[in-house]
């Protein structure tokens, strides 16, 4: 996959037996393409297709100072 993109397709068509997290602190990681917006497939839910347990994604746009607060937090506890 060096010279192509990773598709949403291609994360769902793997089967990750023991993956048990994903922190996804990305902008709009949890959000569907506003190009199909009927489709309820995005990022976080393709993680979970392909086997994680548990994802945490965001539905809004996210300041990389925020994100970084938002994850020392949730990994200190």
């Amino acid at each position: 996959m060096r010279d192509e993109h990773l598709t949403l397709l291609d994360i769902m068509e793997r089967d990750i037996p023991h993956a048990e997290f994903a922190f996804l602190s990305a902008c709009h990681t949890a959000v569907g393409d506003e190009e199909t917006p009927d489709e309820v497939i995005h990022l976080a839910a393709g993680l979970q297709f392909s086997g994680f347990k548990s994802v945490i994604g965001t539905l809004w746009e996210v300041d990389d100072s925020v994100a970084k607060h938002v994850v020392e937090a949730f990994y200190k506890n």
